[in-house]
């Protein structure tokens, strides 16, 4: 079997475990086959058996800014490092990456409801820190003067990741 027929019978594979387990969708399954179809099939993190439909889905900061066409409009869930500063609201890959100004290596962050700044009171918020964000992915918003890879917004999950 050549190198090819074993990616196809690899993918086949996994297609038939993952429909098995009932994280794939009736819509899903019609949908054309390839790489991003099969990540974004296997990075479901919360799937409704009886609409069939994902509601949120798990990538990594780093699977988001590479891939934004993947998960453009979609509810997720990320871990990274999060800076709150006036025209500065964003989710780093890393700390360093924060401290060096590596502002493509972060997506623009939306501050939740009641959040807690410089500018305004509210409820205090982690900031500066390591956290576990939900909220729904834009990749064609860059956030100010379009600096980032992307943006989340409508966040309703913003807790410090320990």
């Amino acid at each position: 079997m050549n190198t090819k027929s074993l990616q196809v019978v690899t993918v086949l594979a996994l297609l038939a475990v993952l429909t098995a387990n009932g994280t794939v969708s009736a819509e899903d399954s019609q949908a054309k086959t390839g790489p991003s179809t099969l990540l974004l099939k296997t990075r479901c993190d919360l799937f409704d058996q009886v609409r069939q439909e994902c509601f949120l889905w798990g990538p990594s900061l780093l699977e988001l800014i590479t891939r934004p066409e993947i998960y453009d409009g979609r509810r997720v869930r990320v871990i990274g490092f999060v800076n709150f500063e006036f025209e500065g609201n964003a989710l780093y890959l890393s700390r360093s990456d924060w401290e060096n100004g590596l502002t493509r290596s972060a997506v623009w962050i939306d501050p939740p409801p009641g959040f807690e700044s410089d500018w305004g009171p509210a409820r205090a918020q982690p900031n500066r820190r390591y956290v576990i964000v939900e909220a729904t992915f834009k990749a064609d918003r860059r956030g100010h003067v379009n600096l980032f890879s992307g943006a989340l917004e409508a966040v309703t999950r913003l807790e410090p990741w320990r």
